[in-house]
């Protein structure tokens, strides 16, 4: 049932945001952003306190894959509200990411079998939450070169804007994105580096191939900051590299947990 409150509250929040950019009065505009930032705050609330009782009120912290998404979304849920309220015009895309997480937090339902972690400490729990704040703030970027590139393509047609009206400049979509790419990977630098430091033996806790998708991601999205740096890279470029480590992260977070439970039936940790 909570599940359900929580998804309506994400959803409201992100109708309340995406009408607020249509709003030619900035008054309106402001109070129904304003509006979409209360109905945004009750809902990463109520996900923080669903994520409680459905996942780390348990003797054992066991995550599904389900939950692990939900355990994301939170974050990005949260960054999402921030983004707007310093930067108003990014509204839209914060009604996106705010409708995500909605979604991943609905499926987060208590009782769902999942495999316990063997090793739990807080080294352990440390490296879960910077694992997860990494995963956050990438999709963000993400989020971000795909609008990036949805803006790019409706411009160079020459053809009207229509709804992507809801999206700030090219310039400031570009800036945030690299914002977002940097700031994810300095918290994936420190995620593999607690990894390496915590955790036991990663064969026998069957995250060999976890680790080693992640720092292959780790690599992508260090030549890409490097190669914006260097040499300015951006535009299809930028977004090429951008989309394949974000998709090597994927596989690693949730292509080999999916492998290893319903295929293998083993699990990490």
């Amino acid at each position: 049932m909570l599940s359900i409150v929580v998804l309506a509250c994400y959803l409201a929040c992100a109708a309340w945001l995406a009408s607020s950019v249509y709003r030619a009065d900035e008054k309106a505009a402001h109070g129904r952003r304003i509006a979409g930032l209360g109905l945004g705050a009750i809902a990463v609330a109520l996900h923080a306190a669903l994520l409680w009782q459905s996942v780390f009120a348990k003797p054992e912290l066991a995550f599904t894959v389900t939950e692990t998404a939900s355990l994301i979304g939170w974050p990005t849920g949260l960054i999402a509200l921030v983004l707007t309220w310093a930067r108003p015009r990014f509204a839209g895309i914060s009604s996106i990411l705010m409708a995500v997480a909605g979604v991943v937090a609905a499926t987060t339902v208590e009782g769902n079998a999942g495999y316990a972690l063997e090793q739990q400490s807080w080294e352990i729990a440390a490296h879960i939450v910077l694992s997860t704040l990494a995963y956050a703030l990438l999709t963000i970027a993400v989020a971000l070169a795909v609008a990036l590139a949805l803006l790019d393509r409706r411009l160079r047609s020459r053809r009207p804007l229509g709804m992507l009206t809801i999206l700030p400049s090219m310039e400031a979509l570009e800036s945030a994105t690299f914002q977002a790419l940097g700031a994810g990977f300095a918290v994936l630098t420190l995620a593999l580096f607690s990894g390496f430091i915590f955790v036991r033996d990663l064969f026998a806790q069957h995250l060999i191939h976890k680790t080693v998708l992640s720092c292959l991601a780790w690599v992508v999205f260090a030549v890409l900051l490097f190669g914006r740096w260097r040499f300015g890279w951006r535009g299809r470029v930028a977004r090429n590299w951008t989309l394949s480590g974000f998709a090597l992260l994927g596989l690693a977070y949730f292509g080999s947990k999916i492998v290893l439970e319903t295929i293998l039936g083993r699990h990490w940790g």
